[in-house]
């Protein structure tokens, strides 16, 4: 096997290359950014230069007819999070059902994006109170980060008139997460726990 051609940053249809993964069957295998949904997959380099690969596989999970569809957001952002969406709280068969409230109106993706607007890039839907349902008062596009600070597992501590997560205290006041963790476990006071 020859040198390796460098595909980092290239882009093939909705892929874009993040970094080497492996040599297998003789040919490189890359991990890409999914441009669609934000899921990363491993990709053959011949599968990318052809374009037999064009997304991680999101668009299969929705058959979609152009003939009836006419909102123009097929296959956008926006609409590949509600169809995933919809198939978590609708399709009992899907692998990530889970049996959550939600607006029936949201059925119809035009609905959906009237409520929400536009996914922003980088962004998913998240509900803001995880004990209640998909709303568009419950709802917001979120980043990862912000997602990961909504957890209902989330060690939430309030200490001279601040209320923040564990991961909020460790980089207000410079403390490994960890530190604090192990501070909780141990039943420190509130003052000790955030102590430097």
């Amino acid at each position: 096997m020859g040198t390796i051609k460098n595909m980092v940053g290239e882009r093939y249809s909705n892929l874009t290359v993040l970094e080497y993964s492996q040599i297998k069957n003789n040919n490189s295998h890359w991990i890409c950014r999914c441009e669609i949904c934000g899921n990363k997959t491993e990709v053959s380099r011949p599968n990318l230069r052809s374009g037999n690969t064009k997304d991680c596989g999101c668009m299969k999970s929705e058959k979609i007819s152009n003939a009836t569809t006419t909102h123009g957001y097929s296959r956008s952002p926006t609409w590949v999070s509600w169809s995933k969406l919809r198939q978590r709280i609708i399709t009992k068969k899907n692998k990530t059902y889970a049996s959550i409230d939600y607006d029936k109106r949201w059925e119809d993706f035009e609905v959906f994006l009237q409520d929400m607007g536009e996914r922003p890039e980088g962004c998913s839907i998240d509900r803001i109170d995880n004990t209640k349902g998909y709303y568009k008062e419950n709802c917001r596009w979120a980043t990862q980060r912000e997602q990961c600070r909504n957890k209902s597992n989330n060690v939430i501590l309030t200490y001279n008139g601040l209320t923040m997560c564990a991961t909020d205290w460790s980089e207000y006041l410079g403390i490994n997460t960890d530190t604090i963790r192990r501070r909780l476990k141990r039943g420190l006071s509130i003052e000790s726990v955030l102590k430097k």
